[in-house]
């Protein structure tokens, strides 16, 4: 869903998902089984990985965990619940992996960073006297505040396996391979025609056929959204969305919007959270790249397609090396190919420009 028709988060929700982020692989890893080397698995097992079972129960928790913060359900039937089941268990497979290599290559993150990265977030999302907050959202987690800084500790680490990684990949981008990249297809670089619209999304197509309706009657539409629009996220300011190229929104929505003249009204077009009518407030015409404007977004683009190329080779590398074996019923598709949903198998945000 790419049209904004959600609420966005407030500081305490916000932090409610980072805490859940945070305890995302405590919950998931945390209840393994420690046991000695296996000739078999044992029944209850999902898969072992250097003389450790990570439980069926564990991977459990990990769906109960994402249902809760995101709202993501394992699928009700049996063919997407068999791939669901697989990709949760590479999905953890592969974190362990990546802490694995993070401590062959000695890389140490002391206690303070980690403290000093906590107190920001709950500062930044909950204000400097937001710990008494903070605590109850663990509670409500079931976590502690070792777990959690454990947790942070850990994806410092995969963050600097990821730069040691990757430094040589990102040093070899020179300007003459910026440029090259650059000319093979400026267009990519081009700033294309944004929009500014204005939404209001309602429940049904009566009702955005009665709000169009008075629309076009002259009723003024930033009125009539703050009246009558769903989405909580943009009511307030009269149901604008700001400046949005055609590729940030839905596809039907975006076709209705650019398809419309300066000042003109589109809908009813349904998307996945109601009907919606939009307006067009305003019109910036795309432009050609001027290569010295973006060389500098060009570098960066160019850094990170190659830190993410040698990344997925060096995951996947360890993963070939590993020693992972899989139940039956959570044997994924292809073992040893690197997961394709990488923030879920422990990869950091990371910007790889960062690590010159």
């Amino acid at each position: 869903m790419k049209l904004p028709t959600r609420a966005p988060l407030t500081g305490k929700g916000r932090l409610r998902v980072a805490v859940g982020l945070l305890v995302l692989t405590v919950v998931a890893v945390g209840a393994v089984i420690g046991i000695g080397k296996l000739d078999r698995l044992p029944g209850d097992a999902a898969f072992e990985y250097r003389d450790t079972v990570v439980s069926q129960d564990a991977l459990r928790d990990r769906v109960e965990v994402l249902e809760a913060l995101y709202g993501i359900k394992e699928p009700s039937d049996a063919e997407g619940q068999d791939t669901f089941r697989r990709a949760t268990a590479k999905a953890v497979a592969v974190s362990l992996i990546l802490d694995h290599a993070a401590d062959e290559r000695e890389v140490v993150v002391a206690d303070k960073a980690a403290r000093d990265a906590l107190a920001q977030m709950v500062d930044e999302q909950l204000g400097p006297d937001g710990g008494t907050e903070f605590t109850k959202i663990l509670g409500e987690f079931g976590v502690n505040e070792d777990q959690v800084l454990a947790e942070i500790k850990r994806q410092q680490s995969i963050a600097r396996l990821f730069q040691e990684v990757t430094k040589d990949a990102v040093e070899s981008v020179t300007p003459e391979v910026v440029r090259a990249y650059f000319d093979e297809d400026p267009s990519r670089f081009a700033t294309p025609e944004l929009r500014r619209v204005r939404n209001i999304v309602v429940a049904t197509r009566g009702q955005a056929t009665k709000v169009l309706a008075q629309a076009h009657s002259g009723a003024d539409f930033a009125a009539q959204a703050e009246a009558n629009s769903l989405d909580e996220s943009t009511r307030a300011t009269g149901g604008d969305l700001g400046n949005v190229a055609a590729a940030d929104l839905e596809t039907g929505y975006g076709e209705a919007a650019f398809a419309a003249p300066k000042g003109g009204l589109f809908g009813p077009v349904e998307t996945a959270f109601g009907w919606n009518v939009g307006q067009v407030v305003a019109v910036r015409a795309a432009s050609h790249a001027d290569f010295d404007d973006v060389s500098a977004q060009v570098r960066d683009v160019v850094r990170s397609e190659r830190a993410m190329d040698a990344w997925r080779a060096f995951v996947a590398d360890e993963i070939k090396s590993a020693d992972v074996t899989y139940a039956d019923s959570y044997l994924p598709e292809d073992p040893d190919a690197p997961p394709t949903d990488f923030d879920q198998s422990g990869v950091p945000a990371t910007d790889p420009g960062a690590a010159q």
